[in-house]
């Protein structure tokens, strides 16, 4: 995305249907990569207007209030911010996640990894799972909210990630069944799960500094970073996954597009049997999950 440093744009006088036309306008000049789509998203955030009602209604005069959010707004994604960050949610599995600076915004390739961790969990009776770098909790909460008779712990080493992880289970209606503790990797975690789940760091050192800048700046660094080659993450947990995972039970992690091999061959080295790697919807090597016969 090309740096913007014109002054903001008004909004003042405009419809709805006008100024998503002009805010795609200067996206798509600014080489925003989604341009109609961010606009949209930011046109409805500001109006609370529906896809609907933009459509039916879009022709009236925009609100001065509602005019001079567009203009924050504009002025805030030209300046590189996401639209998640921007409007402090992400839709993820149906639902709508809190997001802050303090946690990795979850995106639409992660839904690949609950629906690898329900098939893992529709076998068993009453389902226990485990979520290692909970972060928002996206990938635990969805899982629960899928799975009716779940229960899970998510775990992440930071007390402001699991602060908003608990409001999410709370206001999506499963605080009840997920718990939330502070662990790095299974250092407090006690018991053990059919199924285990996580979506850890797995950059490169040498990646990392070439992540776009609304990355770099707007994700948690420690959720991002995963060491010299990518692997420092799966290491622990395929280590130590033994005495955390009920015989029979799952790991299911993502990966980088480009980790399947070392991945699969970290699975093969602790004893796992039925390994699995899954693509996502671009086709790319997106999951990769094994089962526990110990």
């Amino acid at each position: 995305m090309r740096a913007h440093t014109d002054g903001q744009i008004s909004y003042s006088g405009l419809s709805a249907r006008s100024a998503k036309r002009l805010m795609t306008k200067q996206f798509r000049e600014a080489q925003v990569s989604f341009p109609e789509e961010d606009a949209m998203e930011l046109i409805l955030a500001a109006t609370g207007m529906s896809r609907t009602d933009l459509t039916l209604d879009g022709q009236a005069l925009l609100e001065p209030e509602d005019a001079n959010k567009l203009s924050n707004f504009e002025a805030q994604r030209l300046s590189g911010e996401p639209i998640d960050s921007i409007l402090g949610w992400r839709e993820f599995y149906g639902r709508r996640f809190k997001v802050t600076k303090d946690v990795l915004s979850p995106r639409a390739d992660t839904e690949l990894l609950v629906q690898c961790g329900l098939k893992a969990l529709s076998e068993k009776m009453v389902p226990t799972c485990l979520d290692l770098g909970t972060g928002s909790g996206a990938i635990l909460i969805s899982i629960l909210s899928e799975c009716k008779d779940a229960t899970g712990l998510g775990v992440d080493i930071s007390e402001d990630a699991l602060s908003i992880a608990r409001k999410n289970a709370r206001d999506l209606g499963v605080i009840n069944r997920a718990g939330f503790i502070r662990s790095e990797w299974y250092g407090s975690v006690m018991g053990k799960y059919d199924l285990i789940v996580s979506n850890p760091p797995y950059i490169t050192d040498k990646a990392m500094k070439e992540l776009e800048p609304e990355v770099i700046q707007y994700d948690p660094d420690i959720s991002l970073r995963g060491g010299p080659d990518g692997l420092e993450a799966y290491r622990a947990i395929l280590s130590e996954s033994a005495t955390y995972l009920k015989p029979g039970g799952y790991i299911w992690v993502e990966i980088g597009y480009d980790q399947a091999e070392a991945v699969h061959s970290l699975f093969v080295q602790n004893d796992f049997v039925d390994i699995d790697v899954r693509k996502d919807l671009s086709g790319q090597n997106r999951c990769v999950g094994g089962k526990n016969l110990s």
